[in-house]
């Protein structure tokens, strides 16, 4: 009986170790809890018979990296790259354990316990901590933001800390199966998403839900719901909710109704000003492909990034006149836009356009009765690049659709480089008509040109040596 006290409280030292400010002391004792595992678990399994994972001693492990406020860089990187993204048998006990923690920790209050999966006899009354829910959300996150290796086939499921379990002949072992694997991945993420999350936290799980959650849930349909609110909350969210929502609209085959009128919403002044424009404007490039989309939905987009345009820096607009040209090449119902006819009419101008900018029903805004002045007025922009682009829209639609990846990365920065790289012909002296361009209609008499004329008409001050010294 001593010796077993003295095993727990060795155990209980190291568990508190990892919350240590150190990270000296917290990589050692994560390396040593991880081989009392393995030591435990080939004792359970001597005794079963059977392969066994001691899962009472990795919960307190889990939950020691968890729930802890010095949760350090070097501690999270040992943990993920020499364990978690090695062993399957980890990964999977992880995933399941996070999820329990957090789920008890939001149904049963704040208290830490020693024992383990006794938390589920936790009966406490108070409401959970927040910083608690906090620092869990973002220590979780960490991790699981850091998954390198999921297995997609039941044959990539072959590394393991405590031993290969052997198959049975009757029933495959539950780590054996892919299913069990996707079951505690979505159940960990489901659970993580009910944590209050920062602004940052919620912008980066939006980021790569389409790629490392979506297609490793068992069921992605249940993020619908969160991928909704998100694509209603407005601004950058709705933007970044965009990829998850596509994948479970084209591969999944779920509705979201108003869907269209929604993404209209989003192109507003602010929209060319944004971090993830170029990821925006690609995936609208996907939802616009259709050529089933009815013409006056596809005339509306159009109009407006047209209008948009108008208010859009050069990068901006560099990404939105190729944008409608291809739209108009793929949906020639909207080439009325720029062959109306004006005989009979008033010019269609700002003042008296039909369209309704501020009409929130892209099949109400009345685009498709207007024309794209804009465009017109854009083929006078004060940058050249945009002038020239502008213009095409004069020519025959012979041309083939623009490549958009070509000016979705445009910035101020790209458009000064590719300025300043630009080279210039040198002058040639001897010809009359290749002169240096003038900066002044005539060359003043002095530095200060705005004292010229109390200068001529003040003698004392004309002749004084200090305008002289700036007399040319």
């Amino acid at each position: 009986m001593q010796i077993r006290e003295t095993y727990i409280h060795y155990v209980n030292k190291l568990i508190d170790f990892l919350g240590h400010v150190e990270p000296g002391l917290q990589i050692p004792s994560l390396k040593i809890l991880l081989d009392l595992l393995k030591s435990e678990s080939a004792f359970l399994t001597f005794s079963a018979g059977s392969c066994q994972f001691s899962n009472n001693h990795f919960f307190r492990v889990v939950e020691g990296l968890l729930d802890n406020e010095n949760f350090s860089e070097p501690l999270k990187n040992e943990f993920v790259e020499k364990y978690w993204n090695v062993y399957d048998d980890l990964r999977f006990y992880f995933l399941k354990d996070a999820a329990k923690i957090i789920n008890l920790l939001l149904d049963s209050g704040t208290a830490k316990d020693q024992s383990g999966p006794s938390l589920k006899k936790r009966k406490m009354q108070e409401k959970p901590d927040s910083k608690k829910l906090n620092r869990l959300m973002e220590n979780t996150f960490s991790i699981l933001d850091n998954l390198r290796t999921m297995p997609t086939d039941e044959s990539e499921i072959d590394g393991f800390w405590i031993g290969h379990p052997a198959p049975d002949d009757i029933k495959l072992p539950i780590i054996l199966r892919l299913q069990e694997h996707k079951r505690v991945f979505s159940e960990c993420w489901l659970s993580l998403l009910k944590l209050p999350m920062t602004l940052d936290s919620y912008k980066k799980i939006l980021l790569i839900m389409h790629k490392k959650i979506i297609p490793h849930m068992l069921q992605p349909p249940l993020l619908m719901d969160f991928l909704t609110d998100s694509y209603n909350a407005g601004g950058v969210v709705s933007i970044l909710a965009l990829n998850g929502l596509f994948t479970l609209i084209h591969e999944h085959n779920l509705d979201y109704p108003d869907f269209y009128k929604k993404l209209y919403g989003l192109f507003d002044r602010n929209l060319m000003h944004v971090k993830y424009r170029s990821r925006f404007f690609r995936l609208v490039d996907l939802f616009l492909a259709s050529t089933h989309l009815p013409i006056q939905l596809i005339a509306a987009f159009i109009k407006r990034m047209s209008r948009l345009s108008l208010t859009s820096p050069p990068h901006g607009i560099v990404i939105l006149i190729p944008m409608i040209y291809n739209l108009m090449k793929r949906h020639p119902g909207c080439m009325q836009l720029i062959h109306r006819s004006n005989n009979n009419h008033e010019i269609v101008a700002e003042n008296n356009d039909p369209y309704n900018f501020d009409e929130k029903d892209p099949m109400e805004s009345g685009a498709i009765d207007s024309s794209l002045w804009e465009i017109k007025t854009l083929q006078d922009h004060y940058y050249p690049n945009v002038a020239t682009l502008a213009k095409i829209f004069e020519e025959q639609f012979t041309k083939p659709s623009y490549n958009l990846e070509d000016f979705l990365d445009h910035t101020y920065t790209t458009i000064f480089e590719t300025e300043i790289k630009r080279s210039i012909k040198k002058l040639n002296t001897n010809n009359s008509n290749n002169r240096p361009p003038a900066l002044a209609f005539e060359k003043p008499k002095y530095l200060f040109p705005s004292y010229n004329h109390s200068v001529n008409n003040n003698d004392e001050i004309n002749n004084d040596d200090i305008w002289k010294m700036w007399e040319f």
